[in-house]
């Protein structure tokens, strides 16, 4: 069965160490200065944070990719030959997807402009420190993935210890089938931790529905019926995973992970305005 639901993804492997040496101009990478145009107006979000305070802040720079370093590992070519993306996340909101109100709060950025009219673009005045992840050298690789759900081998009657060895088990028996768990990734399966989310995009991105409590508010039936025929058109565009480097760790929750998202039509027409992010933990 999980032959059946093979995808690729490519694997985003990164140095621990923090980067030192000055990298070429457009060069894929973790954190750093983005090499951005000119003329680029630097992300905010304003939203609420764990101390329940208002504000208007920017955007982290979590990554940027070059779409030609990558593009001989995107085996079903799904995402642009040429050009840069770039992903942002706002980190002291730390948004969960769950409501429309965390529209904003994560942003993909796609330049298909010359590289050589890039520069390094220097970071607002207001950011925070913590918010800015140290540069580190990226490759990648391509892995055959399989859709995992934590819920798969997760029982409530059982031990932490016991979950945790479960999990090692499947993790031991996918490995031998040339998959890595906990990783970053771009396309594939999304690693699931609460359970699949597809419908939370398009409801909360697509029609506007707060997903955050029980029982959700559709409004009707017809709402409810497009959100899950829609709901298939939604494949994962990056999973980020908990990065460590030098002495900068960055975490979502309690091992969590994020996922950036996208309608396949949006993907194919290089249309990156709807991307809508979910944040999974433990």
């Amino acid at each position: 069965m999980l032959e059946t639901s093979k995808k690729n993804a490519i694997l985003i492997n990164y140095s621990e160490d923090e980067n030192k040496e000055k990298l070429p101009k457009g060069t894929s990478k973790i954190g750093g200065k983005p090499d951005l145009p000119k003329d680029f107006q630097w992300f905010y979000y304003n939203g609420e944070d764990y101390k329940k305070i208002v504000e208007n802040r920017p955007l982290s720079f979590l990554m940027q990719i070059n779409c030609e370093e990558v593009h001989k590992y995107d085996k079903e070519s799904l995402l642009p030959e040429k050009g840069m993306l770039y992903f942002f996340y706002e980190l002291f909101t730390m948004t969960w997807g769950f409501s429309p109100q965390d529209r904003g709060s994560a942003k993909v950025f796609y330049y298909d402009g010359e590289i050589e009219d890039l520069v390094p673009a220097d970071f607002p005045e207001n950011m925070e420190k913590d918010c800015i992840i140290p540069e580190s050298k990226i490759n990648f690789e391509s892995m055959n993935d399989y859709p995992i759900d934590f819920l798969d081998y997760y029982d409530v009657d059982d031990s932490i210890e016991e979950t945790r060895r479960k999990e090692k088990e499947f993790e031991k028996e996918l490995e031998e089938l040339g998959y890595k768990a906990d990783t970053t990734k771009l396309l594939g399966h999304p690693e699931l931790i609460q359970g699949e989310y597809w419908e939370e995009c398009e409801g909360v991105a697509g029609k506007n529905i707060y997903y955050g409590s029980a029982p959700i508010k559709y409004g009707s039936d017809e709402v409810k019926k497009s959100i899950k025929e829609n709901a298939k058109d939604w494949i994962l565009l990056m999973q980020v995973s908990e990065l460590e480097i030098g002495d900068y760790g960055l975490y979502f929750g309690d091992s969590g992970k994020i996922y950036f998202n996208i309608r396949k039509e949006d993907l194919k027409n290089k249309n990156f305005d709807n991307v809508w992010l979910i944040l999974q933990c433990y």
